[in-house]
């Protein structure tokens, strides 16, 4: 490694490095907090601490694999689960530390590659380090501390938007490829890629390149949907499971109208909550349109309406990370001197009541 190569690593580690151990400090807080409350009259997530919630399945998948889980467990992509293998095979503590180490250091890769990423896009080292700790707070990103695959997600997608940006197909390829086996997500990685490659120049690559680049999200989730479908005997079988947990596909537009319903009705306090952080997003979507390349803001769109056409909104808010633009769009605002301190400490208020609220069971992660 040349000098000036060693250079800018140490210094996106002297800025990644205090946003992401904020992060873990600000969890550590929760769950402190939760336990000193009290766990009430039965178990609850806090009890299974950075297994709580997903981290089970992930951790019974690389034990047991599909076939030692109940069915429902095929809604969990493989990505995760074989990478945790893998640093289970080397690292002591048994599977359940593997998961976590692996999430912690995969959220430590995303939060550096976005760093390079904003820097590339804007020149500016300011709005690069802004987005460093956009991304470490965002209200949903306690699951990069947990034993989630977004962390390994969000790297695989940052690292497709920067590959992208410099045109290097075959890489875009094999990054969404990957993106599309740890999460469904990784099909709407399509999206971003195709606006990247819409823009020809000199040194776009040869066609069937930024076919490939554009593919690879799709065939990664296609390849895990036809392999289990074809496994268990049931045709689209990881859709069909996450179905019956979230219900059948609804317009989105009309889950978001019934969803101001709820704000002032019974579901004031569950689906209400998901409908108050929807036109949070609709406020950074507009923000990313003014201010980023259409393709960040289609990407980030593309994963809101996902979220939103489904009857159950669990979960949205996480969603809504693995749509990491949305993110740039949080580093835009923080820049803004009226706005910047306001951002970021309702970011870092947000974060560690979600989790407190997750660990306590009345919040789904």
């Amino acid at each position: 490694m040349t000098g000036g190569r060693l250079g800018l690593v140490r210094t996106e580690l002297l800025v990644v490095l205090p946003a992401w151990i904020t992060a873990r400090l600000l969890v550590a807080a929760a769950w402190v907090a939760v336990r000193l409350a009290g766990s009430g009259s039965g178990p609850r997530p806090v009890d299974r601490g950075l297994l709580a919630w997903d981290g089970d399945w992930y951790q019974s998948l690389v034990v047991h694999g599909y076939d030692g889980v109940a069915a429902e467990g095929v809604r969990f992509f493989p990505g995760f689960v074989l990478v945790g293998r893998l640093a289970d095979a080397v690292l002591p503590g048994g599977p359940g530390v593997a998961l976590v180490v692996l999430a912690n250091l995969s959220a430590f890769m995303a939060t550096m590659l976005l760093y390079r990423l904003v820097l590339l896009e804007t020149g500016r080292r300011i709005m690069a380090r802004r987005a460093v700790w956009a991304l470490s707070l965002f209200p949903p990103a306690f699951v990069l501390v947990w034993a989630y695959g977004e962390g390994l997600f969000l790297a695989l997608a940052i690292g497709v938007l920067l590959c992208a940006r410099r045109e290097r197909w075959l890489a875009v390829a094999l990054l969404a490829l990957a993106a599309g086996l740890v999460r469904p997500t990784g099909a709407l990685l399509a999206v971003p890629v195709l606006g990247a490659v819409w823009r020809p120049t000199e040194s776009s690559g040869r066609l069937p390149e930024r076919i490939a680049a554009v593919a690879g999200g799709p065939v990664g989730v296609g390849i895990f949907v036809w392999w289990s479908s074809a496994h268990f005997g049931e045709a689209f079988m990881p859709l069909n499971v996450q179905r019956s947990l979230r219900g059948d596909p609804v317009n989105p537009v009309r889950r978001l109208v019934d969803g101001i319903g709820e704000v002032f009705g019974g579901e004031a306090m569950g689906d209400g909550l998901h409908i108050v952080a929807v036109a949070a997003l609709l406020v950074l979507l507009v923000v990313l349109v003014r201010n980023w390349p259409l393709r960040y803001s289609a990407f980030a769109a593309s994963c809101l309406v996902v979220a939103l056409a489904a009857d159950n909104l669990n979960s949205l808010e996480r969603y809504a990370l693995n749509g990491v633009p949305f993110v740039l769009a949080v580093a835009t605002l923080a820049s803004r001197r009226r706005l910047g301190p306001l951002v970021m400490a309702v970011s870092a208020t947000t974060m560690p009541i979600l989790a407190a609220m997750a660990w306590w069971g009345s919040y789904v992660p």
